[in-house]
């Protein structure tokens, strides 16, 4: 009987031990959950830059070209020796016009999903960060029309095409490790469809682990009624910074003033991190002004007001706790781009490289790592 008791003894200590075991586990694995689950984006509890513990900085570069020789791999290469920890990638999907209700990928000039998942599984052997930003456009637009304008007669044939392309993306992604999926980008007039977006969002979260975000437009992110089934608030910055006649540094960096204030006192009511995911102005005169318009000027190249509005929105951003990350809109897609040479002086598209603008890009990432963090 003594031994019968040391016995049963034992055992009730084992059973004890393994629960508190278990226990202590419990309350500490919150660190090996899916991203997911620790930000919080489903619970709709409030995160903040410290709560997400991320610096997103890098550039966009844009899957224009299906051939397996792109060079895609030498772009991520380039892109990870500027200070980049973040690479956004953007998938393209085409729908006829604004009312056309099916969305579809053309193979002539989108990489494959096994030619993306390499792309992905690159950037993330250079230590890369890994975001996907699919995109709609209008492959036979009528006039006026871009993604903005998409208001489809079949708005629940559109929904199911939609959808299916967001997940195929959601789940390429998280077979091929993508730390972050934005499921839209400026679509304005489909973004008051909250039900159905949430409906989206919580497929999504079914297949993909990473966090979520949307991209609003700059002039259009108050509209959105869905952030806080999402982990980070995604939005351009094509804001008009001319602020007088003479556009100057000092011009723009109090054109930022009354901006900034507006965004961060309304972030505060959403509590959600802010990506700016796509900063950029093309080397044009006209860029302070219309940064969303690189058609305005196309014969007047400006590099160096293109550096002082990079300037000023380094200068306007670096340091703020609400901010989780910069994307740069874009890096260039491979030195034989036409029209012309990227790197060009001459060259007045968004594409930084090669011209001073990249120099404020490049130093600023760097001082990014040693910032002192303000709620200001």
């Amino acid at each position: 009987m003594k031994v019968e008791r040391i016995i049963v003894f034992c055992a009730l200590m084992l059973v004890v031990a393994v629960a508190l075991t278990l226990k202590a586990f419990d309350s500490h694995g919150s660190t090996s959950q899916p991203l997911a689950n620790t930000f919080a984006g489903g619970a709709k509890t409030p995160a903040s830059r410290m709560d997400l513990q991320e610096d997103y900085k890098g550039f966009a570069i844009t899957l224009h070209k299906a051939a397996p020789a792109h060079p895609y791999e030498q772009v991520i290469d380039e892109l990870a020796d500027t200070g980049a920890n973040s690479v956004l990638i953007v998938p393209i999907g085409l729908q006829e016009n604004a009312s056309s209700a099916s969305i579809f990928i053309d193979v002539r000039k989108s990489p494959p999903p096994a030619r993306i998942s390499q792309i992905i599984r690159h950037a993330r052997d250079k230590g890369l960060k890994v975001m996907l930003m699919p995109i709609i456009l209008l492959d036979n637009p009528r006039v006026g029309e871009w993604r903005g304008k998409i208001r489809p007669d079949n708005p629940d044939g559109w929904w199911t095409s939609y959808a299916d392309y967001i997940l195929h993306y959601a789940r390429l992604g998280e077979q091929a490790g993508a730390d972050v999926l934005i499921i839209g980008s400026e679509l304005v007039l489909m973004e008051n469809q909250t039900d159905r977006w949430r409906s989206l969002i919580a497929q999504v979260r079914k297949v993909f682990t990473g966090r979520l975000s949307y991209s609003a437009n700059w002039d259009h992110f108050r509209s959105v009624g869905f952030w806080d089934d999402l982990d980070m608030i995604g939005m351009t910055t094509y804001h008009d910074l001319s602020g007088s006649d003479e556009t100057t540094f000092k011009t723009i960096m109090e054109a930022w003033k009354p901006i900034k204030q507006r965004i961060l006192t309304w972030q505060a009511t959403v509590q959600r991190p802010i990506l700016f995911t796509e900063v950029g102005w093309p080397n044009q005169a006209t860029c302070a002004k219309y940064p969303w318009d690189y058609t305005r000027s196309p014969n007047k190249p400006d590099p160096k007001l293109q550096a002082e509005c990079f300037r000023a929105f380094f200068e306007t951003w670096n340091a703020q706790t609400a901010v989780a990350g910069t994307i740069i809109w874009e890096w260039k897609y491979d030195p034989g781009q036409n029209p012309g040479d990227p790197t060009s002086q001459d060259y007045t598209g968004y594409i930084p490289a090669g011209k001073p603008a990249m120099d404020v890009i490049v130093e600023h990432f760097r001082q990014m790592d040693n910032a002192v963090r303000t709620t200001n």
